[in-house]
C-alpha cells in the first residue's frame, strides 16, 4: 500500500511538472494583464497630480495678476469718483467711465474669488494626493520622477504581456495544432466506420436475399423429393406459393409448412399448394395455427371426400358456425381429424357433413365446460352409436340402429340429427332414461344439449351450408388491424427478398461453379506440386504474420501519436519551432530503445555463459545473426524443393563456430590484463580524486570506522555475540596448543627412552615455559603397550592431522561465529 502511494503521489508529481509551463503560460498571461492595468492606473492618478499641480501654478500666478488689475481697478473708481466729486457739474462722459470702471472693479472681483475658489479645490486635492502647496518645486521633481518609473514599469510589464501574448498565441497554435491532428485521425477512423458500414448496409440486402432465396429453394426442393417431382415443377409451385402468401399475408416458411404438413399426410403437391391459399386467410382472418387448419382441411378430403377446391367451402361452413356458438374455427380445426374419421365410420361424406359436425359442436359445446370437453363428448357419441351394447339397447325398443343410421345416410339426411331423433322417440324425450340407451357419462353429456336444442341445431347447420366468402370478408377485416398491416410490411419484404434473390441465384450458381472449378484445379494441382504448394503457403503464413505485425504496430503508434501530439503541443506553447521534429525526438527515441536492446542482450549472454559456457553463446551469436539468420533461412527454403546444403558448407559454418569459441577462450587472458589495468587505474584515480598518498592510511581509518561500527554492534547484541566471540577465542587457543605441540613431540621421540615422554604430570600435557613459549606433552604408554614408541608416533600422525585439517578449514566460508559443539 506504501508503494502504490509513493508511485502514486511520483505521478501526480512528475504530473505537475509536465503540465507547470502551460499552467505559467495561461496563469502569466493573466497576471501580466492585471500588473499592466494596475499600472496604467497608477501612471494616470500620476499624470492627474501632474496637471493638478500645474494648474495650481498656472491659477495661482494668473490670481496674482487678476488681484493687481482689481487694486488698479478700485484705484481707477476712486478717481473718477473723486474727479466727479472735485467737479462743479460732471459731465455725462465722466459718470459713464465711472460706471465703466465700476464694473470692471466688480469684474475683477468676482473673478478673484472664483479663482481663490478655484485654488482651494486644487489645494485639496494634491493635499490628498500627499502634495504640499508650501513645496511645488520639490513635488513636481517627486511627480516627475514617479512619472518616469511608472512608464518605464509600464513599458516593462507591457513587454511581458507581449511576451505572454507571445506564449498564449503559440498554445493555442499548439493546440490547434494537436486538435487538427486529432480531428485528422477522428475523420480517418470515421470514414474508414463509415465505408465499412457502408459496405455492410449495402451487402445486406443483397446477401439477405440470396440466403432467403436459397433457403425456399432449399424447402421447395425438400417438398419436390417427397413427391418426386421435377426440378421446374417444384420452382413454378415455388412461385404460386409465394403468390399465395402475400395473399393471405403469410410469411412463405409458414406457408411451405403447410404444403410439407399437407403432402405429408398424403396430398399431393399441387394440391397441396391450390389449398395454402384459403388455409392462409382463415389462419390470419381467425388467428388459427396453419398446421390445424392444414389437418383440418386435409380430413375433410381425405375422410369425407370433399374435393380440394371446395377447401375454401369448408372454411366457410366451419367459420359461419363458428360465430352461432362458443365453439370458434380455431378449435374445429384442432378436432376436425378424430370427428371427420367417426362420421366417416358412419359412411357420411361431402359439405354438408363438414355443416353436421360444426353445428353439432356448437350446440354440445352448451353441455360443457370448454370446447375440449364439448368435441370429446361428440365423439365418443358418433364412436359408441354402432357399438354392441348400444345396438343390444336400441333393439329392446324395437329399433335397428345401425340400418337406421345407413338409411339416413343413404337419403341423404345427417347421421348425428337421425341418432338423436331415434334417442327420443325411444326414451320418450326424457333425458333420464338415457342410461337405458347409453352408459357412457360423456355420450349422455353430448345428446342431452342436442335433444334440448335440435332446432337450432338445424338452423345453424343450414346457415353454415349456404354460407359462402366468409371467410375472405373476416380476413378483408382482419387485414385493418395495424398489427396485420404492419406484418404484410414484413411478408412483403420476404417475399421480395426470395424473388430478388431468385433471380439472382442463377448468377451466383455460376460464380460459385467457377470458383468450385478453380479450387477443384487448385487442389489437383497442390497433390502434382506438393513443395510449390507447400513453399505458397509458407509465404501467405509469412504475410499474415507481417501483416498482424504491422497491425501491432500501427496500434502501438497510435499509442504513441497522442502523447507525442500533447509534447508537441506543448514544445510549440514553449516557442520551439517545429515542436518534436526541430530537435529530433524520434532519433533520441531510437538510441534509448537501442540502448535498452543491448542491455538486454548482454543480460542474455552473460545468462547463457554462465549457464551454458562461451560455446553456447558462439552459436547464438552465429544462429541468430542477420547472416545466420538469412543463411537458416535460404537453407530451409531449399529444403522445402528438395535441396540439400552441401555437408562442407554445414562443417564451413561449425569451423566458424569452433574459430569464434577458441578466439572468445584466447582473449580470457587480455580480459585478465584489462581487469588488473582497470584495478590499478581505480586504485590512483582513488589516489587523485581523495587527495592522498597512502590509499591503504585512508582505508585504514575506514577499517577503524568499521570496526567501532562492529564494537558498537557487538555491545547491541548483548551477550550472545559475547558467548560466541569466546568460543571462538577458546577454539584458537586450543588450535595454537596442538600446533605448538607438535614439534615437542617430535622432539621427545628423538630423545625419549623405550618408556616414552618424561614430565612431571602422568595423564596431562604441562605448561610451556613462559620463555620460550614451547608446550610440552609428556605421553605415558599404559599398562600392556608393548610398542610406546609406535603409539606415539601413530599420535603424531593424527596430530599432523588434525592440523592440516585445521588449515585447511581457516580458508572455509564458515562464519566464525558458528554454535560448533
Amino acid at each position: 500500500m506504501a508503494d502504490r502511494d509513493l508511485r502514486i503521489r511520483m505521478l501526480l508529481q512528475a504530473a505537475d511538472k509536465v503540465t507547470r509551463p502551460l499552467r505559467d503560460i495561461a496563469g502569466g498571461s493573466t497576471k501580466a494583464g492585471q500588473a499592466l492595468k494596475v499600472t496604467r492606473d497608477r501612471l494616470k492618478e500620476i499624470e492627474r497630480a501632474q496637471a493638478d499641480l500645474q494648474g495650481f501654478r498656472q491659477l495661482k500666478t494668473g490670481l496674482r495678476d487678476t488681484e493687481r488689475a482689481s487694486e488698479a481697478a478700485q484705484t481707477k473708481v476712486g478717481q473718477l469718483a473723486r474727479a466727479i466729486a472735485a467737479a462743479e457739474k460732471p459731465n455725462r462722459q465722466m459718470s459713464r467711465d465711472l460706471e465703466r470702471a465700476r464694473r470692471e472693479s466688480q469684474a475683477l472681483t468676482r473673478q478673484r474669488d472664483q479663482e481663490l475658489s478655484q485654488l482651494q479645490e486644487f489645494r485639496t486635492r494634491l493635499d490628498a494626493a500627499g502634495i504640499s502647496t508650501r513645496n511645488l518645486v520639490r513635488h513636481e521633481r517627486e511627480l516627475r520622477d514617479a512619472a518616469a518609473r511608472t512608464s518605464r514599469e509600464f513599458e516593462e510589464q507591457s513587454r511581458r504581456l507581449a511576451i505572454a501574448d507571445d506564449r498564449a498565441r503559440r498554445f493555442a497554435a499548439g493546440r490547434a495544432a494537436f486538435d487538427r491532428t486529432q480531428a485528422r485521425a477522428a475523420g480517418l477512423a470515421a470514414g474508414g466506420a463509415a465505408a465499412i458500414g457502408t459496405g455492410f448496409a449495402l451487402s445486406r440486402p443483397v446477401t439477405g436475399s440470396v440466403k432467403a432465396a436459397q433457403e425456399y429453394e432449399s424447402v421447395m426442393s425438400d417438398i419436390g423429393q417427397k413427391a418426386d417431382l421435377l426440378r421446374s415443377k417444384s420452382e413454378q409451385l415455388g412461385r404460386g406459393l409465394l403468390r399465395a402468401a402475400r395473399d393471405a399475408n403469410q410469411l412463405p416458411a409458414a406457408m411451405q409448412a403447410g404444403v410439407d404438413t399437407l403432402s405429408g399426410l398424403g396430398a399431393t403437391v399441387p394440391d397441396a399448394v391450390a389449398m395454402m391459399r384459403p388455409i392462409g386467410r382463415a389462419a390470419t382472418a381467425y388467428k388459427a395455427e396453419i398446421a390445424d387448419l392444414a389437418n383440418a382441411s386435409f380430413a375433410a378430403h381425405d375422410n369425407l371426400r370433399v374435393d380440394t377446391q371446395d377447401t375454401g367451402r369448408a372454411l366457410d361452413i366451419m367459420a359461419t358456425a363458428g360465430k352461432r356458438g362458443a365453439f370458434e374455427v380455431k378449435d374445429m380445426a384442432a378436432h376436425f381429424p378424430e370427428l371427420t374419421a367417426s362420421m366417416q365410420g358412419l359412411g357420411a361424406k361431402g359439405l354438408p357433413v363438414v355443416a353436421d359436425l360444426a353445428a353439432a359442436l356448437q350446440i354440445t359445446r352448451k353441455g360443457a365446460g370448454d370446447s375440449a370437453t364439448a368435441a370429446n363428448n361428440l365423439q365418443n357419441l358418433l364412436a359408441k352409436a354402432t357399438s354392441g351394447d348400444t345396438i343390444k339397447n336400441f333393439a329392446k325398443f324395437g329399433i335397428d340402429i345401425p340400418k337406421a343410421l345407413k338409411r339416413a345416410v343413404a337419403e341423404g339426411r345427417s347421421p348425428i340429427e337421425e341418432l338423436v331423433r331415434l334417442t327420443q322417440k325411444a326414451t320418450g324425450g326424457d333425458g333420464a332414461r338415457l342410461s337405458a340407451l347409453f352408459g357412457d357419462m360423456q355420450v349422455q353429456q353430448a345428446l342431452r344439449p342436442l335433444m334440448a336444442n335440435m332446432a337450432l341445431y338445424r338452423q345453424i347447420r343450414a346457415d353454415a351450408l349456404g354460407a359462402t366468402g366468409t371467410v375472405d370478408a373476416d380476413f378483408a377485416e382482419r387485414m385493418r388491424d395495424s398489427a396485420e398491416q404492419s406484418r404484410q410490411l414484413a411478408v412483403n419484404a420476404e417475399v421480395l427478398k426470395v424473388t430478388l434473390g431468385a433471380a439472382l441465384l442463377p448468377t451466383v450458381n455460376a460464380l460459385v461453379q467457377r470458383l468450385s472449378a478453380g479450387a477443384s484445379w487448385l487442389a489437383a494441382f497442390s497433390a502434382q506440386h506438393p513443395r510449390l504448394t507447400k513453399a505458397a503457403m509458407i509465404l501467405a503464413g509469412g504475410l499474415a504474420v507481417l501483416f498482424g505485425l504491422l497491425g501491432l504496430g500501427a496500434i502501438v503508434a497510435a499509442g504513441i501519436m497522442a502523447p507525442l501530439a500533447i509534447v508537441n503541443a506543448g514544445m510549440v506553447a514553449l516557442g520551439v519551432a517545429g515542436g518534436v521534429a526541430s530537435i529530433g525526438l524520434l532519433p533520441i527515441i531510437g538510441t534509448v530503445a537501442l540502448i535498452a536492446a543491448g542491455i538486454a542482450a548482454l543480460g542474455t549472454a552473460i545468462y547463457i555463459v554462465a549457464t551454458q559456457g562461451f560455446g553456447a553463446l558462439a552459436a547464438v551469436l552465429v544462429n541468430w545473426s542477420p547472416l545466420g539468420l538469412m543463411w537458416r533461412g535460404i537453407a530451409a527454403l531449399l529444403a522445402m524443393f528438395g535441396i540439400q546444403v552441401p555437408a562442407k558448407l554445414t562443417e564451413a559454418g561449425g569451423n566458424m563456430i569452433r574459430g569464434l569459441i577458441r578466439g572468445i577462450t584466447g582473449m580470457l587472458g587480455a580480459l585478465k590484463s584489462t581487469i588488473v589495468n582497470a584495478a590499478s587505474a581505480a586504485a590512483g584515480w582513488f589516489k587523485a580524486k581523495l587527495g592522498i598518498h597512502s590509499p591503504s592510511r585512508v582505508f585504514a581509518s575506514f577499517g577503524g570506522f568499521m570496526m567501532q561500527g562492529l564494537s558498537q554492534g557487538i555491545d547491541g547484541g548483548a551477550s550472545v555475540p559475547v558467548r560466541r566471540i569466546q568460543r571462538l577465542s577458546r577454539e584458537v587457543t586450543a588450535a595454537m596448543a596442538i600446533g605448538a605441540a607438535v614439534p615437542a613431540i617430535a622432539a621427545g621421540n628423538a630423545s625419549a627412552g623405550p618408556t616414552g615422554m618424561r614430565g612431571a604430570a602422568s595423564r596431562a600435557a604441562a605448561p610451556p615455559p613462559a620463555a620460550s613459549g614451547t608446550i610440552v606433552f609428556n605421553y605415558h604408554a599404559a599398562p600392556g603397550v608393548k610398542d610406546a614408541r609406535a603409539e606415539a608416533r601413530a599420535m603424531f600422525e593424527e596430530l599432523k592431522k588434525l592440523e592440516a585439517a585445521d588449515r585447511r578449514a581457516s580458508y572455509a566460508d564458515q562464519p566464525d561465529w558458528s554454535d560448533r559443539g
